[in-house]
């Protein structure tokens, strides 16, 4: 008997003491010099961590192209729920409305911040070709294990070029990753690309859009790009508002949610629509692409929603007017019914993207209201410098395809052949896109690139 409690006496410190050497190694790990707490995560490169709700896949497993569902091109592959949000049953049932977006795999860190501003569901479709997957799928894991917004409420679907399925990163190694720099995280975690493949420059935007709202369940969807941000408590009053108007629904409204971009000098996210308004008469926020394509917002006729007052004080969402005109390249940000058309596929790259859905909604006969005290925000302001050379060729090409999308849709409707664009050939068009390019790179040169901190809503202007 002695000896056997000897036994668990030493087993006993031995426990112990692991215990307190623990307790110390973490209090050194997530405590600086000057005795701040700070949070970083050791991430292992698992190639294989897509879910904790999969168990068909082993670990270090990759999901197999194979398993995607083709788009009607046969170009692309999509997998939906690759990794589902934890509580996606229930955020689904208790939101009318679905936040939908998409993103490459250098701009995943978006996903942290708008988990911050929107408390309902969340659809992230991916774009991760060949060893894209292996940034894809660490960079969820840090996001997941580091937001808890994340790890809850947001799916993430994944899309990949049929010739290029998923494969493993040629550099496994491990990373300690700062939990509260998701943008930094994102620039190491790139280091798990294989440089030597060639760059996916036809990126499917509508084929992404498409596959996350088409997996979100609610009634309603807001899609906007990665890098949009909603106003606080944006989730919460859509629903309310969609509720104010359940007794009669419109079943063909087209929401509009004004879009507005922020000056790399504001450090914070304005909180409604009067701090908002404040940034505009300083100079520090403009209408989005207000410099590079007015048209985009134009239609919108922001300068009322700007001028007049909110109806009340109380921060309800209400239509503050209807717009009676349509201009053709309009792209506001729409809350549409989950029955309104979809994005049309046939477009890749930039260019008709969405002034294409807005232009069926309008054959259609959809009307157009705009929300007030709703808004977006967009970090910078945006000029054509920025740009990539391939934009441009790529928004000539989409041309084309607008036409085509055109006859199509007038032939389903029933409608007249639509006029002709007025527009050179592309063989003609040569110079002029040559001489883009190179002015763009001369201004890239030229001109410094001013970072912006991620906006949050916790900062203050100084």
């Amino acid at each position: 008997m002695g000896g056997r409690r000897n036994f668990l006496l030493v087993n006993m410190a031995v426990v112990l003491l692991n215990a307190g050497l623990g307790i110390l190694v973490n209090l050194a790990a997530f405590t600086n010099r000057s005795g701040i707490r700070e949070r970083y995560l050791t991430l292992p490169v698992d190639d294989g961590n897509l879910s904790m709700s999969n168990p068909a896949l082993a670990p270090g497993e990759i999901i197999l192209g194979a398993y995607g569902l083709l788009d009607t091109s046969g170009n692309y592959s999509t997998h939906a729920f690759v990794w589902p949000a934890q509580d996606w049953p229930l955020v689904t049932s208790e939101s009318r409305v679905c936040l939908v977006t998409q993103a490459s795999v250098d701009r995943l860190f978006w996903v942290a911040w708008q988990a911050e501003s929107w408390s309902g569901p969340l659809s992230v479709s991916v774009f991760a070709p060949g060893s894209d997957f292996a940034v894809a799928s660490a960079m969820i894991s840090y996001l997941r294990r580091c937001f808890p917004n994340v790890q809850e409420r947001v799916s993430f679907h994944l899309v990949h070029t049929r010739g290029r399925p998923p494969r493993p990163t040629p550099h496994p190694q491990t990373h300690r990753l700062n939990c509260d720099d998701p943008e930094e995280s994102n620039k190491i975690l790139m280091n798990l690309r294989d440089e030597t493949e060639p760059r996916e420059r036809r990126y499917p935007q509508n084929l992404m859009r498409n596959l996350a709202r088409r997996t979100c369940p609610c009634d309603y969807a807001l899609t906007i790009d990665v890098d949009m941000l909603p106003v606080s408590f944006m989730a919460e009053n859509l629903t309310g508002f969609l509720n104010s108007v359940a007794p009669t629904p419109c079943k063909k409204c087209a929401y509009v949610v004004p879009v507005y971009e922020l000056d790399n000098s504001v450090t914070y996210s304005p909180s409604d629509k009067m701090e908002l308004l404040h940034l505009l008469l300083k100079g520090h926020a403009r209408r989005f692409h207000m410099k590079v394509y007015a048209r985009n917002q134009g239609n919108s006729h922001l300068e009322r929603w700007e001028a007049e007052p909110g109806r009340d004080d109380n921060g309800e969402y209400k239509v503050m007017y209807n717009i009676t005109t349509y201009e053709e390249f309009w792209e506001p940000i729409l809350l549409l019914p989950y029955t309104a058309p979809l994005f049309d596929e046939r477009f890749v790259g930039y260019g008709f993207t969405r002034s294409s859905q807005v232009y069926e909604l309008h054959r259609r006969g959809f009307t157009f209201q705009v929300l007030d005290q709703a808004f977006l925000t967009h970090r910078g302001f945006q000029t054509t410098s920025s740009y990539q050379p391939s934009r441009f060729a790529q928004i000539e090409i989409n041309k084309v395809r607008y036409q085509m999308f055109k006859r199509d849709l007038h032939a389903r409707l029933g409608l007249a052949p639509p006029q002709p664009m007025k527009m050179p050939n592309l063989r003609q068009q040569l110079p002029l896109l040559i001489g883009r390019r190179s002015q763009a790179s001369k201004s890239r040169a030229a001109t410094a690139t001013i970072k912006g901190v991620p906006l949050r809503k916790d900062k203050k202007a100084n």
